[in-house]
């Protein structure tokens, strides 16, 4: 067995994020492994962080940073194929990863409903401490408190939409989001001085929602004021708004990326106590949204 960098990194990953904590229909843990003796792996551990692995970041994992190991929140890949080929580009990729020796490992929803993982530090741009942030669905499993799907939280002081708003600006670095308002609270039309004033009013959300990437399905039901999630579909924002629900949108990914600065300290911290403080870890900065608000 092998004793290096590698397997201290797989451990650290599913000390923090069990995987037993994903999501029945996920596809988490070690998908790449393609490393099989110390010498292949090298005496210094370089691992890549990213939301999505696509050819691009896989060319900054090979050329600028020589990682053997690619954390990428998002499996890739995911589904299952009979073939391996060059013209299909989950397969290209892996097929590169596999000829360059790097192996890939995805957390996803594992970190999502670990109580340490990505929901809870989406509750952070409403939550001051933790006792105000619970599980919409509290894992079932023992020995995992406080994990499961989604987060709501409960705020020590209601705050506008306006407020709301701002707050998620901050916590996840966007200029610009999406907003649906109740229509309890925008009876009228949606024009710019409407929105504005619903916007304005004190006091009417005193309790959020939160569940990253594609969130409907999660918050659905959960008896929060304001939903904030990555992306819903239209149909569910409607529906929520008729039940006085407001929803913020802010694309897929950018519910998620912010949480790789967290994930590379307590990986870091974990693999201190592992007796391999010296590996190094990055974040890509070819990893975007796709979408780009212009």
């Amino acid at each position: 067995t092998m004793k290096g960098w590698l397997p201290a990194s797989l451990s650290a990953l599913e000390a923090l994020y069990p995987a037993k904590l994903a999501e029945g229909w996920d596809n988490v843990g070690l998908l790449v492994d393609c490393l099989d003796s110390d010498e292949e792996i090298g005496a210094k551990g370089k691992i890549l962080l990213t939301n999505d692995l696509t050819d691009k970041v896989l060319d900054e994992a090979l050329t600028v940073h020589g990682a053997k190991l690619i954390v990428t929140y998002h499996p890739r890949p995911f589904g299952k194929f009979n073939k391996l080929t060059r013209n299909d580009t989950t397969q290209r990729i892996v097929l590169r990863c596999v000829r360059a020796g790097v192996a890939v490992y995805s957390p996803h929803t594992a970190c999502d409903n670990a109580a340490i993982g990505v929901n809870d530090w989406l509750a952070e741009a409403f939550a001051t401490d933790a006792s105000q942030v619970k599980p919409i669905a509290p894992t079932k499993l023992l020995d995992f408190p406080g994990a499961g799907s989604g987060r709501i939280i409960t705020l020590r002081q209601p705050l506008s939409l306006a407020d709301a708003v701002a707050k998620t600006k901050k916590h996840l670095g966007l200029a610009h989001v999406r907003l649906s308002i109740a229509e309890a609270h925008l009876p009228g039309g949606a024009s710019a001085g409407q929105v504005a004033e619903a916007m304005a009013v004190e006091g009417t959300v005193k309790t959020v929602g939160v569940q990253a990437g594609s969130g409907g399905s999660v918050l659905k039901g959960s008896g929060a004021d304001l939903w904030l999630t990555g992306e819903c579909g239209h149909h569910d924002v409607l529906a929520a708004a008729a039940e006085g629900v407001s929803v913020i949108l802010t694309d897929h990914t950018n519910t998620e990326r912010g949480f790789l600065q967290r994930m590379a300290l307590q990986m870091l911290d974990k693999l201190t106590t592992l007796g391999h403080a010296d590996v190094e870890i990055v974040i890509s900065s070819r990893d975007a949204d796709p979408l780009q608000v212009v």
